[in-house]
Formats: C-alpha cells, structure tokens, sequence
C-alpha cells in the first residue's frame, strides 16, 4: 500500500478513532459491534470505505460488526436523516433496543428485515434491467 491508497487508509482509520472520541457507548451497555459499526459508519459517510467493505444486504444480523452494521444503519439513516448521531445520543448514559423505535417507529429486528428485503429487490430490480426484462417476465 502506497501512494493515495495509504492515505485514505490512514484517513479512514482516524475518521473511524476519532469517532470513538464524541460517541457514546451507555456507559458499556451497548453491543460492542454497534460502537464499533457507529465508528465504521463515519468511514462509509465519509466515502473512504474500501473495496472490501460490506455491502448493502451482506450480514445475517444486524449487530454482526464487519461494516455489517454500518451497513444497517446507512439504511436507517435512509429513513431518518440523522438517525445515527439521535442514536448516539440516547446511548449515553445506557443502551436499549427501544430506541430503534423511539426513533422510527419499528423494532430493530424489523427494520433489520425491511432493510434485508429492500435490498433484495433493488437487486431483482437490476437483474430485470440487465436483461432486457426477459427475467421478470414468465
């Protein structure tokens, strides 16, 4: 690694430390991979994810770390402009899952499925495009 590649990696490692600085963790209630993921969510926001970063609709949780997380909450922050930082701050003196619907009115889990399905389908979508739509027509 050299060169303008060593310094977006270097860039990304100080956006994702620094953030760990102004975060909130519920005074360690939190998942772990959610304050970590919040962290790996700066990195995406900031467009310095790399090549091998998680895609939309990888993961089997929503709470599975690996950009997994960062991940879901792109999604949510779809829903709510500034879901991540309200988040933040309902994290800081303790965590809870209810915040997920404080926020958007649905479960975690729930919107961990919806955000799974829009994925899905957004997919399906490019593979009627690509083909000409001859793949949704049976």
């Amino acid at each position: 690694m050299q060169g303008d590649e060593l310094r977006t990696a270097f860039t990304a490692l100080m956006y994702h430390e620094m953030t760990h600085v102004f975060q909130w963790s519920g005074n360690f209630t939190a998942p772990g991979p959610l304050t970590e993921e919040i962290a790996d969510y700066m990195v995406l926001r900031a467009k310095l994810n790399g090549t091998g970063f998680a895609l939309p609709g990888q993961g089997d949780r929503w709470d599975e770390g690996y950009e997994v997380t960062a991940r879901f909450l792109e999604y949510c922050d779809s829903l709510m402009t500034g879901f991540t930082a309200a988040l933040n701050n309902k994290m800081r003196y303790a965590y809870s899952e209810d915040y997920f619907v404080q926020l958007l009115g649905k479960p975690v889990d729930q919107l961990w499925y919806k955000a799974l399905y829009k994925e899905a389908m957004e997919k399906l979508w490019q593979l009627c495009l690509g083909s000409g739509m001859r793949a949704c027509t049976m």
